[in-house]
């Protein structure tokens, strides 16, 4: 009876020592990090804000283009917190911000994103990436050509 125990006891033994040498991996690809969102203040020639101003800049209207290739695909991703590809937050400043989640179709580094405010209000944003194994960041934005200053802009239309 006793040689069993013995017997058991060191089977057991063997198999946690198999067990921790086995799971002990070194696994550096633990995190991913995601950094891509770009925000735009769009103004009136005012100064105040442009979205929600009239039901034609009502931001339900707003549409986001991702360029695929040479065509240009409509984004509602109904699986997203943020399906249509925008959110707009107010500021402590009262200053209507749209964050824009731009394209992950990649040429290179960069993606293309059309914003259609309305028919005929189309911005374009062009984001260069930093794409690693684990790391997908927007390192520099431009609207309509301009930079964009810590991935913020404010525009006038």
């Amino acid at each position: 009876m006793k040689k069993n125990i013995k017997a058991s006891t060191k089977i057991l033994i063997l198999c946690l020592i198999i067990v921790g040498v086995v799971s002990c991996e070194n696994k550096s690809d633990c995190c991913v990090v995601v950094d891509r969102n770009v925000s735009i203040h769009y103004q009136t020639q005012s100064g105040d804000n442009l979205i929600n101003s009239t039901e034609e800049y009502n931001e339900s209207n707003f549409r986001i283009y991702y360029k695929n290739g040479e065509e240009y695909e409509y984004i509602n991703r109904g699986n997203l917190s943020h399906p249509k590809m925008y959110k707009v937050d107010e500021g402590e400043d009262g200053k209507l911000i749209m964050t824009i989640f731009p394209s992950n179709y990649y040429e290179g580094k960069l993606s293309t994103t059309l914003i259609k405010l309305i028919e005929n209000v189309v911005d374009t944003l062009v984001c260069e990436f930093s794409l690693g194994e684990n790391r997908e960041v927007c390192t520099n934005a431009w609207l309509n050509g301009i930079e964009m200053d810590n991935r913020f802009i404010e525009v006038k239309k």
